[in-house]
């Protein structure tokens, strides 16, 4: 979901010694939907991004949110830095995000860590872990998924989602916050550019809705360009 584009430049380049694997994606999701809460009042959000991954396993990200409904003025600008490895069956990821919130003149940083297990043939176990400094709490998702490949360029990729907050999203609450059922499907136009689309349905913990009085339910999608060199 997310480096100024401004300062990405198209192509395979290198950087130093070490190669460097570029993905842009531009793309619209009908709800701004985190933690099983709407965080727009009304409509949906555009998505332009872009990450710059070197061969030693840092990536270099940016993304630009802005409100879709001109009613609503809101946006956001993600930077972050993230290091995956692999080892044995197991891949292992660690990430800092800075966070801009212009209308709002707001800002946090995230600190956030992860772990997906590739050993099963049926599906992948995966956890991540998010700490914000601002909020001074954390979130954890707990959620497996599966890859189908329909056809060579075809792919879905359901998964199921549990999240617990730990004062990230509310400060008073500790515990179960929502359940997400979702897939994505994707179709290789060529091998550098594809489309992503997706649809998720989330169901807020009874607890959350009554503490805070947001929907119970939410069910939006959305679809991405993604173009890769």
């Amino acid at each position: 979901m997310k480096r100024s584009l401004l300062a990405l430049v198209l192509g395979t380049m290198t950087l130093g010694a070490q190669a460097v694997e570029w993905e842009f994606d531009l793309g619209y999701d009908s709800k701004y939907i985190s933690e099983g809460r709407d965080n727009l009042d009304q409509g949906g959000i555009y998505w332009a991004g872009g990450a710059a991954a070197l061969d030693n396993g840092l990536t270099f990200s940016a993304a630009y949110g802005y409100a879709a409904d001109s009613d609503v003025d809101y946006d956001e600008l993600n930077l972050g830095i993230e290091y995956g490895f692999e080892l044995a069956d197991f891949g292992f990821y660690v990430g800092y995000t800075r966070l801009e919130f212009f209308e709002d003149d707001e800002s946090d940083n995230e600190i956030s860590a992860g772990v997906a297990y590739g050993g099963l043939s049926w599906f992948e176990p995966f956890v991540d872990y998010v700490y914000s400094t601002e909020a001074e709490g954390s979130f954890v998702e707990i959620g497996i998924q599966r890859e189908f490949g329909l056809t060579e360029r075809l792919a879905l990729t359901p998964y199921v989602i549990a999240g617990l907050d730990y004062g990230y999203a509310n400060p008073d609450h500790d515990g179960q916050n929502h359940m997400a059922v979702g897939a994505e499907l994707a179709y290789q136009f060529s091998e550098n550019l594809g489309i992503v689309g997706v649809i998720e349905h989330t169901e807020a913990h009874r607890q959350v809705v009554r503490d805070e009085g947001i929907e119970e339910e939410q069910t939006w999608g959305g679809i991405h360009l993604v173009m890769q060199f």
